[in-house]
């Protein structure tokens, strides 16, 4: 990252390059296109300006502030540009055009209804229920509950206090077996 530093009006001392330094070496953790950031630090009037400008892959932002001390208003514009370089992020990473028309990326419809694990777990396919089957409404609880009294592989069940499918089922450990709760989305409707 390339890091352009302007005082005008006033001389820069060395404790404000090296503050505008570490503050700004801080935002490549937000997002590691960042190519070029210009920084004008500015005195009018008896009043401070902080313009940051930050340039890279896809990105231009910019941020203004004015106090009566010129850090504060260095840092004002630093948490400005923070907040727009997660906006920026979330943007990039969560575009639902990329996802088909269910919302679920990378699953193809199958016959019937499915429920898709939201969590990454050992299930090695969709848990297939027959559409004449009703779900249970059941509390978290309640559902753990029946799910070892019942003796089942599986048990997907409406959770009343999430309002939410979920399902319940053992997975295999080197020392005991699991029970693992997977809040799970509907497909298809």
């Amino acid at each position: 990252m390339n890091i352009e530093l302007d005082g005008r009006h006033f001389g820069l001392t060395d404790a404000l390059k090296n503050h505008v330094n570490n503050k700004l070496s801080g935002l490549a953790k937000y997002y590691d296109g960042i190519d070029r950031v210009h920084v004008i630090l500015e005195v009018t009037s008896g009043i401070n300006h902080a313009h940051v400008q930050l340039r890279g892959d896809r990105l231009k932002l910019d941020a203004r502030s004015e106090s009566h001390d010129m850090y504060a208003a260095f840092d004002e514009s630093t948490e400005n540009l923070e907040r727009q370089l997660r906006k920026f992020k979330d943007r990039i990473h969560g575009h639902p055009h990329r996802r088909n028309g269910n919302g679920n990326s990378n699953q193809k419809p199958l016959d019937g209804t499915y429920y898709v694990p939201v969590e990454v777990s050992e299930l090695e396919k969709p848990i297939l229920v027959p559409n004449s089957t009703p779900l249970m409404r059941l509390t978290t609880n309640e559902a753990m509950t029946e799910f070892e009294v019942g003796g089942y592989d599986y048990l997907v069940f409406y959770n009343t206090e999430t309002d939410s499918i979920n399902a319940a089922y053992r997975t295999s450990s080197a020392t005991t077996q699991v029970v693992e709760m997977a809040e799970t989305t509907l497909a298809g409707v």
